[in-house]
Parts: C-alpha cells; sequence; structure tokens
C-alpha cells in the first residue's frame, strides 16, 4: 500500500504517535499482567486496544493519499484518541491511574495544529474525559487523604489545560507570524534579485548601444555637412537626437538612483501632466475619464515613478484595444494611512474596459515573472518593484462587470 503523507506533517506525527502509544499500551498491560497485578480485566483492556489498532489502521488507508486533512478531520482524530484513552484508563483506575496526565497531550497537539476554535473543543472534550474518570474511581479509593489527593490532581488537570494550551497557542501563532514574515521576506529577495538582473540587463544593453549610436551620429554630421539639403538626412536627425536623449535620460535617471542622491518631491498636477502628455503621444485615440482631488498636493519626485505609472497606463490601454474599447477611467484620492494617523496616502485608481486579468495569474502577475501571450510581464514586474521602494502599494484586481482595476498608493510628502 503507497502511503504519500510525510511523517513531518502534522497528519503523520498524529498517526505516528498513535503508532507508539498502541505499542506501549501493549507492553505496559503485559507487564502488569506478569509481573504486577493479575487481576487486571484483560477482555475489555485488550478489546480497547484492539478496537484502537483497527481504528489506525482504517486512519491510515482513508489518509494514504492525503498529505494533510482538514482541521475537523485533525479534531476528529483527536477526540478519538481522548476517546479510547477514557475508556482504557476507565478500566485501569480512572483518575488515579498516573497515565491521566497523557490526556494533555491531544490538547498541545491541538494547540499547534488546528484553529483556536477547534482547541477549545479539544481541551473541553478533554476535562470532561477528565471529570468522568474521576467519578468511576473504585469507592475505596475515596477516603479522605485519596479523596483530597484525587480532586487536587483535577484541579490542577484544569489549571495545566489552561496554561499549556494557552502558552502553546500562543507560541503557535508567533511561529506562523514569523513563518509568513521569512515567506514574505524570501518573495521580496527573489523579486529584488529579478529586477537586479532585469537592470543589469538594461545597463548592459544601453551600454553597449552607446558607442555605434555615437558612431552613427557623427557620421551623421558628416552627411549633413555634405547633403544638408538631402531628404533621408533631414529624417535621420530626429530619431538620432531621440537616441541621445534617452540615453542621456537614462544616464541622469542612473545618478539619481544613487544611494546618496537627493531627491525632490514634486508637485502631483505636474505629474500628471507629464503621464497625459505621455498617453496623448503614445495613444492619441484613448479617451480618460479622470477624477482629480482640487486641493494641490506633493508626491515623491522619484525619475522612477513617471516610468511605473506609465506602465500601468499603457498595460490598461493595451487590454483596451483587445475589446475595441477606448475609455479609461482614472480617480485620485487622498486619505490617512491606516497604520499611522500622522501619514497621508495618495491612491491612483486605473480601470480599463478590457478582458480582465487571468484568475490563475492575478496573484502573481506583478510579483513575479509570468509568461503570457503579451509577454512575461516585465513592466509590471519593475513597476510593483519601484512602488515599493517608495513606500506604496500596488494591487491589481478584476472589475466586477469588466476590465481590471490597478490601484496605486503611495505616501504624501
Amino acid at each position: 500500500m503507497l502511503i504519500n503523507f510525510s511523517p513531518n506533517s502534522a497528519l503523520g506525527q498524529l498517526l505516528l504517535l498513535r503508532s507508539i502509544a498502541i505499542v506501549l499500551q501493549l507492553v505496559l498491560v503485559l507487564i502488569s499482567l506478569w509481573f504486577l497485578d493479575k487481576s487486571l480485566p484483560e477482555q475489555p483492556v485488550f478489546t480497547v486496544i484492539a478496537v484502537e489498532s483497527v481504528f489506525q489502521l482504517a486512519s491510515i488507508y482513508a489518509y494514504r493519499k492525503a498529505s494533510e486533512v482538514s482541521p475537523g478531520a485533525m479534531v476528529m482524530q483527536l477526540v478519538a484518541d481522548i476517546l479510547f484513552l477514557t475508556v482504557l484508563l476507565s478500566f485501569l483506575g480512572g483518575a488515579s491511574n498516573a497515565f491521566v496526565s497523557l490526556l494533555l497531550l491531544p490538547c498541545i497537539i491541538a494547540a499547534v495544529t488546528v484553529p483556536p476554535r477547534f482547541v477549545v473543543f479539544i481541551s473541553a472534550a478533554a476535562l470532561l474525559a477528565y471529570g468522568y474518570l474521576y467519578m468511576v474511581v473504585p469507592m475505596h479509593h475515596h477516603g479522605m487523604h485519596m479523596g483530597q489527593h484525587l480532586l487536587g490532581m483535577l484541579v490542577n488537570f484544569v489549571f495545566m489545560v489552561i496554561v499549556i494550551v494557552t502558552v502553546v497557542t500562543f507560541l503557535a501563532s508567533r511561529i506562523q507570524q514569523r513563518e509568513l514574515a521569512l515567506a514574505k521576506s524570501r518573495e521580496k529577495q527573489l523579486q529584488q534579485e529579478q529586477v537586479l538582473a532585469l537592470g543589469s540587463a538594461a545597463a548592459q544593453v544601453t551600454h553597449q548601444l552607446a558607442t555605434p549610436i555615437a558612431h552613427l551620429n557623427l557620421l551623421f554630421e558628416e552627411l549633413n555637412e555634405d547633403f544638408p539639403q538631402h531628404p533621408a538626412v533631414k529624417d535621420m536627425q530626429a530619431p538620432l537626437a531621440q537616441c541621445k536623449t534617452q540615453l542621456d535620460g537614462f544616464r541622469a535617471q542612473t545618478e539619481l538612483l544613487k544611494p546618496h542622491s537627493q531627491v525632490n518631491s514634486q508637485k502631483f498636477g505636474t505629474l500628471w501632466q507629464q503621464l497625459h502628455e505621455l498617453l496623448t503621444l503614445q495613444f492619441p485615440e484613448l479617451s480618460i475619464s479622470s477624477q482629480l482631488p482640487s486641493e494641490p498636493f506633493s508626491v515623491n519626485g522619484d525619475p522612477m515613478l513617471i516610468p511605473a505609472l506609465f506602465n500601468l497606463f499603457v498595460n490598461a490601454a493595451k487590454a483596451n484595444e483587445k475589446c475595441s474599447a477606448s475609455n479609461l477611467e482614472v480617480s485620485v484620492t487622498i486619505s490617512e494611512d491606516k497604520t499611522s494617523n500622522t501619514c497621508l496616502m495618495w491612491s491612483l485608481s486605473i480601470r480599463d474596459f478590457g478582458p480582465g486579468i487571468e484568475m490563475d495569474k492575478l496573484a502573481l502577475i506583478g510579483k513575479s515573472v509570468v509568461d503570457s501571450s503579451s509577454g512575461l510581464g516585465m513592466a509590471l514586474l519593475l513597476s510593483h518593484a519601484t512602488i515599493e521602494r517608495l513606500g506604496g502599494t500596488l494591487h491589481l484586481s478584476n472589475h466586477q462587470t469588466q476590465g481590471a482595476v490597478s490601484v496605486v498608493t503611495l505616501p504624501v510628502l
């Protein structure tokens, strides 16, 4: 029989512990029968162990193809452990048995494997089981001193359940939070490595293009001196000038992105005007419906902010083209930061009327390289990295009716 679950999983550890517990139960009962108490009820005890063994084999068979199970299934397994242990101890002295403290074990396992509401249920089941075992102690054990001792054990058990479950649940929650933080840190590090690789490749390509463009510019100057009125020479002037401007702009951005560079703030109106001009030049048929705040405010003047936002507008415009739409809805709002009441945040919402984002790629796009029919999502990856570097967030979602919505949130300076 093939068993796929791992011993490191919660299910695997629970089934392994139960197998060990069944073996120990058999060994301890046999030792008691042979060397200690000859008057143990053999048939009920062995019947309980046999039923528990059958349940264990059935559980292994039922979950043989599952690496993990739902919290409800884990609760069922833990309740079964409490039930088997309670029935077994009821034939072996009840609450006077030294192994009654094993009822704490399902509570501890529940505290680290299931949600808190199920932990409370398991703890209540263990307390009820102990209360039942306290009631089935033989009457000759209820002397004055023994009765006080058993009552003290009951109070101690209740106290231990409350303390252990509370502490273990708190520690398990802290560990889960730390694991989530580490996972986010690893994801962010991977994203930064991808952005660094893209930036290195872009810088290398730009450096390699600088020399041939400079050589073409020299040839253009010579042709312009010899053939100043030639139409082809005049047509070459604008593209070469644009290439030179782009290279100079890239060098300027590189200088501004150095650690000791000073980045000033800029008015949002200036930022919006530049974005609107870029969109008008590249998509002249595009109609933009905008809702902007009436009061002026300042934003980060980082040189990469405009390219990052422009990438979002380009993606929205291309999504519109797929559905023959020509309208974008843009809104800008200002609100207080939820984490700090003293900081203001401005949000830019861009809604297109395209086909929307595929659900299987919605959680990954903008955070990693995603293969699609229109590319690998490099532009969104770079935009997301830039916005995060500036202390903001980028959220992508599908609109309820049609299209996608991109929301950028950044601090107001």
